[in-house]
């Protein structure tokens, strides 16, 4: 079976489109990071405290 060009056509357009609202946010982001300056994946984590550790500590007076 073939398709009518017209057919094809609307296909490919909404395609595109598709792939286009898919990637929007991620380019928003990163063209939002090159605005600012801001590198979220180059920051170091805080060190993690466990439970049983921050139940041992003294209080503080």
């Amino acid at each position: 079976m073939k398709l009518e060009k017209t057919t094809q056509s609307r296909i490919v357009r909404n395609a595109l489109l598709s792939l286009f609202l898919y990637a929007l946010p991620i380019l928003l982001m990163f063209v939002t990071f090159y605005f600012t300056g801001q590198r979220p994946w180059e920051k170091k984590q805080p060190a993690k405290t466990s439970a049983v550790s921050a139940k041992n500590k003294p209080a503080q007076p």
